[in-house]
């Protein structure tokens, strides 16, 4: 998917967000903004993580940071785990806790520091176990399931990855002779996973934990490892977390990968054709 001048406004507001998150002075803020107004003047064809992935080092650079969410990363895991075991319990109370743990894993991407609509945790959780998917490919993808040997999770954002570990582990418990995969971000890029949040909360000990190598907040191709590239081919399933996944990976026409987020900007909500707030579960088109 491509810019949309949508786009280019919340890539703006995304440097403002920063500014204010990390208290920076007026004169920095100002500074930054004008950082990302140069950057964003010139985007042509390119999806929204590729050219969030040339703003933020930039953002970065700036104030010596690159990391910049990363106090907010921490957060964002301390309040995940704090839910887990209710979460759970309801997970395992459904009478299908493969399909409560895929819900538990959606409603943890409401954790998303790069859109322009924000959602309580809390809340979503509340709801998330009685609430349908609004385009739902889940009988397809369960039916491939049942059939594979290899499964990767592409994950998302820091806080979320705690309930992908959830569903790893169910899956892992349902499926005890499937190889699972779980691919993080090659480097800090917005407040996505990488090697370090995914490694602290232990999802090494249930799947192979992969690099992929991308600086970009979603699996663009074009900036994955070759190591990367080569094991990702050869998965026989592939789960995409998150809207930055599916805006990186919506063209490329390959029917192992299903797309499980939840619908956070307008623009998504338009090409997907699901209201903003709606849950999907959808195999790639």
């Amino acid at each position: 998917m491509n810019l949309k001048s949508e786009c280019l406004s919340c890539l703006l507001n995304q440097s403002l967000r920063v500014a204010k998150n990390l208290n920076l002075d007026e004169a920095t803020s100002k500074k930054m903004l004008q950082i990302a107004s140069a950057s964003i003047a010139n985007y042509g064809e390119v999806s929204p993580p590729v050219a969030a992935a040339d703003l933020y080092p930039k953002l970065g650079k700036l104030i010596d940071n690159d990391d910049v969410y990363k106090e907010l990363k921490a957060v964002s895991t301390q309040e995940a785990l704090k839910l887990l075991p209710e979460v759970e319990q309801k997970v395992r109370d459904v009478s299908n806790s493969l399909k409560g743990a895929i819900k538990a894993a959606v409603a943890g991407n409401v954790i998303d520091f790069a859109t322009p609509n924000h959602f309580d945790l809390t809340t979503e959780f509340e709801k998330v176990f009685h609430t349908p998917f609004s385009i739902d490919d889940e009988v397809l993808f369960l039916e491939h399931l049942s059939e594979v040997k290899s499964l990767m999770i592409i994950g998302d954002n820091v806080g979320e990855h705690v309930f992908d570990k959830l569903l790893l582990e169910v899956l892992k418990e349902t499926y005890p002779r499937l190889e699972l995969y779980y691919t993080v971000r090659g480097k800090p890029i917005i407040n996505d996973v990488t090697l370090i949040e995914a490694k602290a909360i232990g999802i090494d000990k249930i799947a192979n934990l992969v690099d992929s190598g991308v600086d970009t907040p979603g699996l663009a191709y074009a900036h994955a490892s070759e190591t990367f590239m080569k094991l990702y081919n050869s998965m026989d399933l592939i789960i995409a977390k998150g809207m930055g996944n599916y805006e990186c990976l919506d063209t490329v026409k390959d029917e192992r990968i299903f797309h499980l987020f939840k619908v956070k900007c307008d623009v998504v909500s338009e090409e997907v054709g699901a209201e903003l707030g709606a849950l999907v579960f959808m195999q790639n088109r």
